[in-house]
């Protein structure tokens, strides 16, 4: 996402990179440490998730600078470990892809604020719209946070994303059309089944590892332990 460094002046880099940190620095302070620490399940999960979610973040699927593509996983970490830590380790991720990529880290703000923050932000937002509107069951919880809710945020990061480079004039319409809309369905798609799937596995085999999954709501029977 060099791209980012590129299409940006000085000042607009700075601001994004104070925006995030001060985001960053306000999930630190608020994350429910005491709790994820004694929670040796959701640890490892955490340990297992960022390691596949590294591995997808430094490989990203395209041809062309800043039209390259991967599934996000941010749904997916809110859901299981709320968005304080969700965006932290998510963070970390980012950085050492950029790092990886011999990205400059001015863009750091500028991509934080759109494959995390904005993703984790619309998450939260339709869970609470769950929570106001929808049924608490399991199926219900699975299909609207998992796979309706992962299309729509990797939606959502991916059209900003397209629409700042598409301003910025770096790469003709014609190139866009072709090279990166035209494969949004995919990864949309892709992000929608992991994100749905994962969530539906963990619910049930790691209930307690899912911090917005509460077992004794969203199941008539606890499933065996």
């Amino acid at each position: 996402m060099e791209i980012y460094a590129q299409i940006f002046s000085k000042d607009e880099l700075w601001i994004s990179n104070y925006l995030f940190a001060f985001i960053l620095l306000r999930a630190a302070w608020a994350a429910p440490w005491r709790s994820f620490w004694g929670n040796n399940k959701q640890f490892s999960v955490m340990i297992g998730l960022a390691l596949w979610l590294t591995v997808l973040w430094l490989f990203p699927v395209g041809v062309r600078e800043g039209l390259k593509l991967h599934p996000l996983g941010a749904t997916l970490c809110f859901l299981v470990f709320d968005w304080q830590i969700a965006s932290l380790m998510l963070s970390v991720i980012l950085l050492v892809s950029l790092l990886y990529n011999g990205t400059s880290l001015m863009a750091l703000g500028n991509i934080g604020l759109v494959m995390i923050i904005l993703p984790i932000a619309a998450s939260r937002l339709c869970l609470r719209l769950f929570y106001r509107y929808g049924k608490p069951n399991y199926f219900g919880f699975v299909l609207w946070n998992g796979y309706f809710v992962g299309a729509l945020t990797m939606l959502l990061a991916s059209v900003v994303n397209g629409w700042l480079i598409t301003a910025s004039g770096k790469h003709s319409g014609f190139t866009m059309d072709n090279v990166y809309w035209a494969y949004l369905p995919v990864i949309i798609s892709i992000e929608s089944v992991l994100t749905g799937a994962f969530i539906s596995g963990f619910a049930v085999a790691l209930p307690n590892a899912v911090a917005h999954f509460n077992q004794d709501i969203y199941f008539t029977k606890k499933p065996p332990e």
